[in-house]
């Protein structure tokens, strides 16, 4: 076996971890002597907690037998132990829930599935972590060209990511239906990490979400908005841990639901889901309401908003059709439309949050790129030359103040 590394860091990684990992995928894939090529992807700047590669396994005097994987490993620094609850929050997902969702769609048509991508390997030991995937760029997926130029996805994008979003939910309610003892034992692996106290404590993503939300409030002009809004920063981690709680429907929410953490294969109209990392189980429409709020502005959602909640549960419907499970057994059109509008604080509270990130300019790709859990931002004044976060931010609140998202957000305080 040889090893062909094109890093400009070769330390970021435990080589012979790596080595012997992808022995035991070429192994299991009838490879027995075999050369790789590793190329990374990303990882190399401070502030992703993960180096992802690209690996190329070529068996020795073969041309015919080769595999391509993707391989994730936490960055070799001391955050490497605050960030292995993330780490091992993903492996369980890919173990508990995702292999399972493949196992449910056996018995569906292949283009009716929803691709989710193989766990090949994975360790979870402390300095060992490391997962390894199938590669689905070898199906024809790959992220959409129009986040390189920092572009808007359109109404066809969209769509078919609250298509497929709806059948990754549906999946979920199939696992209940199916192994509903399975489902609540392994549920409460999956209660939320990111905005409990146990995981901020030790991250800097406590300071984040506040020195974020407090960006975003300096650049509210309806002043009595701002004021409201004001009152939220003091219990916003409060707000959030209630939003993203088990209610009374729930499912494996993904949990980090944007645009980065999916795939695109636009001909054949399919979305691949990715970054398990923050998965929890929770309201469906959790995911639903962070997609729409960070991936479209105000004026979108004001224009296509109920045909792409529409879409959703249309889609919905027809997958559990096909494991004979009924949507108005599990889900009922009034109970979802209901917690529409439940959740539309929520939509607000991490537009306040997030927007942040995805407005940020070009040039800030250091922040920009990869999962938004991948952050160790040091604070930051308010971007002077970001007026896109200044619009956003202003739209989503008047949205807010004209859909009654915000007093709704005032009543939740003060049962707080």
């Amino acid at each position: 076996m040889s090893l062909d590394v094109h890093l400009d860091e070769p330390d970021d990684f435990n080589c012979v971890e790596l080595h012997n990992s992808l022995q035991n995928v070429a192994l299991a894939k009838g490879i027995q002597d075999f050369e790789y090529n590793v190329d990374c992807i990303s990882g190399k700047r401070a502030n992703y907690i993960a180096n992802v590669f690209r690996v190329e396994i070529n068996e020795t005097d073969s041309d015919d037998h080769s595999i391509s994987v993707i391989i994730k490993t936490l960055v070799n620094t001391e955050r490497q132990v605050l960030y292995h609850k993330l780490h091992e929050r993903e492996v369980i997902a890919y173990q508990k829930v995702i292999s399972k969702f493949k196992d449910i769609q056996n018995v569906l048509y292949e283009h009716e599935r929803l691709e989710l991508s193989d766990c090949l390997y994975s360790n979870t030991e402390n300095s060992r972590e490391i997962i390894i995937l199938e590669d689905l760029t070898t199906k024809g997926y790959d992220v959409d060209g129009k986040l390189a130029k920092y572009e808007n996805l359109g109404i066809k994008e969209i769509g078919v990511v609250l298509a497929e979003l709806a059948k990754f939910h549906a999946l979920s309610f199939v696992f209940q239906c199916k192994e509903p003892m399975v489902v609540k034992e392994i549920n409460t692996e999956f209660h939320d990490l990111l905005y409990q106290n146990h995981f901020l404590n030790k991250t800097k993503l406590r300071d984040y979400f506040f020195e974020s939300f407090e960006m975003s409030l300096k650049l509210v002009t309806d002043e009595d908005a701002r004021e409201k809004l004001g009152s939220v920063k003091s219990k916003l981690l409060q707000l959030l841990q209630m939003y993203v709680k088990p209610s009374k429907t729930s499912v494996f929410c993904h949990g980090d639901c944007w645009v980065n953490n999916m795939l695109f294969k636009h001909e054949a109209g399919k979305v691949c889901f990715i970054d398990f990392q923050a998965m929890r189980y929770a309201n469906p429409v959790t995911d639903i309401m962070y997609f729409l709020y960070i991936c479209t502005d105000s004026t979108f959602r004001s224009e296509h908003f109920d045909l792409l909640t529409t879409i959703y549960y249309d889609n919905l419907k027809v997958f559990l059709n096909k494991f004979d499970v009924k949507a108005d057994d599990v889900y009922k059109r009034e109970d979802f439309d209901a917690d529409i509008e439940e959740f539309k604080p929520y939509g607000l509270l991490v537009a306040m949050v997030e927007l942040r990130i995805v407005t940020m300019a070009a040039e800030d790709e250091s922040i920009f790129k990869g999962s938004r859990l991948d952050l160790s931002i040091e604070p930051v004044d308010e971007p002077k030359d970001n007026e896109l976060l200044k619009v956003r931010v202003n739209d989503v609140v008047k949205e807010a103040v004209d859909n009654g998202a915000l007093d709704i957000l005032m009543e939740k305080i003060n049962n707080i």
